[in-house]
Formats: C-alpha cells, structure tokens, sequence
C-alpha cells in the first residue's frame, strides 16, 4: 500500500478543510501540521502540502519547513493552496525551493476559499462561505483521482493581464514579505473589549502573542505568521489592526473548526482527530 503524508498549515482553518476533505478520499493517509514537525526525514511514497497564499506566495513556515525537509523517499509530490482569488507564483516559489534538493511538484492545485483578510477586504456572508466551500469539495473530485494516478497536473494561473501577473503582483509580495505585511505584525493591539480569556494567544502558531496581566502581548523579536487567527478567533472582536479598517470589519473563521482546531497545530497531548497526526512523527 502506497504511504501518503499530507502536511498542512492553516490560520482560520481553510487549509485544515482541504486537508481533511482530501484525507476522505485517502483515508491510509496522514494528516501532519507543518509547525509541529521535527523530524524531517520524510517517510512516504506520497507527499503533500496545503497551505494558504500569503502575500501571493507561501506562508513563512511553509518556506521554513521546506528547505529543511529530505524528499530522498517521496516518489510523488503535490501541493494546493488555498486562497482568496489573488493570482500568484506561488507554486514557482515553491519548485525554486524544490530544486536545490533535485525535486520539483508533480502536481500542483488552486482552490478558492473565503478570504480571512476581514481588517483589510469585506468579511464572507454565509452565501458565500457555502458555495465556496460547496465548490471546494467538487474540485477535489478531480484532483484526488490525479493524486490517486499519480498524474501530472500545472494549474495555470488564472490572472490574464500581463501587467498584473508579471509586474503587480510579484512587486507587491515583494514589498509585503520586505516589510512584513507593511510591519502590520507591530500594529495588533486589543482594544476594551477585551476580557483577556487568552484565546488569542492559544491560536497564536508562532508563539508571538502573550499574556501579561490578564492582557494580550504581542512579542517584539518573535516572528508573526500572519495567519490571523488572533483576530479571527476573538470571541469579543477585541483585536485591532491599527490603520486598518478592522475596527468595522467582521471576522472569518471556517464554520467548521474551533480555536482549538486551530491551536493544536502546535503539538499536545489532545487525542487524533478527524485524521489528524498526534505529534510531529513523519
């Protein structure tokens, strides 16, 4: 029976639905978190990464995870990222990394899913968290069956206009990574609201967000992934972005997982959930 490892990252749980979809169709599989992983000697036939576009490339710990992991084992490699419908190069980030261990994605996949961006773009309506989702499961009909062939599948980009897929886009991910996200990691604050439950530094997946008498502190000199699970997942709506509209934006989290869906990416001793890989064991 061929081994499948699917590891995955995800802030408000879009890539974790992915995941977990795919994982139906290959149920021998397992479902690993990318920032619980330590041993990077992957042991499976089959390889997977599913994550979400951030600043029309890879999240960081997708990039940290990558250049670290020994692909001697794997036979077959795919990845599908999930995102709000920016086009991006992502997967040419990806096979650039790949290629200094003689390795390139045999396949690789787009999925739209609702946008967590709410301090910046319009918070999802339910309508439109449905049919994306609805849509999501349709497309990984196909693309389970070319995993399950082994097949070799490009997803094209769907952007047409030169200017924005070869100039825009690549300038703004650019300036986004430079600067992180335009230093927005020094910009999070929570306001009065607050009832300080801590949440916020639960679903914290790089350990940047602490509590210090009973309010949320966001640590200079640790680094931010910017999921946005901390805004997402405030039961009071208490966490602010300064110069950001967040302040009047809704929040996203998909319907389907809790704060500690979330948080038990870090590692635990919580029980295997939903095919979900207890430890970092590859």
């Amino acid at each position: 029976m061929t081994s499948m490892r699917i590891f995955y990252f995800s802030g408000t749980g879009n890539s974790l639905f992915i995941a977990q979809e795919l994982h139906k169709s290959f149920p021998e599989s397992t479902v690993v978190p990318i920032i619980q992983v330590t041993d990077y000697s992957i042991k499976a036939d089959v390889v997977g990464f599913v994550f979400p576009v951030h600043a029309f490339t890879m999240p960081a710990p997708v990039k940290y995870f990558l250049e670290k992991i020994n692909l001697e084992q794997p036979s077959y490699l795919f990845a599908i990222a999930t995102r709000g419908g920016s086009p991006c190069h992502v997967f040419r980030d990806m096979d650039r990394l790949l290629q200094k261990k003689e390795r390139a994605l045999n396949a690789h996949w787009f999925i739209d899913m609702p946008n967590n961006f709410c301090h910046i773009a319009d918070t999802p309506d339910q309508a439109l968290i449905e049919r994306l989702c609805a849509e999501a499961r349709v497309k990984l009909e196909p693309i389970a069956a070319a995993i399950g062939n082994r097949e070799e599948v490009h997803a094209t980009n769907s952007e047409k206009s030169f200017w924005r897929k070869k100039l825009l886009f690549p300038a703004l991910s650019v300036v986004l990574r430079k600067t992180d996200y335009l230093h927005t990691d020094k910009k999070f604050y929570a306001d009065d609201r607050c009832i300080g439950c801590g949440l916020c530094t639960k679903v914290c997946l790089s350990g940047k967000i602490e509590q210090q008498e009973g309010r949320p502190i966001w640590k200079e000199g640790t680094e931010c992934y910017f999921c946005f699970a901390c805004i997402n997942y405030c039961p009071r709506q208490a966490i602010q972005i300064r110069k950001t509209k967040s302040m009047t934006k809704g929040r996203y989290r998909h319907p389907l997982y809790t704060a500690h869906d979330i948080a038990r990416q870090k590692g635990g001793t919580e029980r295997r959930r939903s095919g979900c890989a207890e430890s970092g064991e590859v």
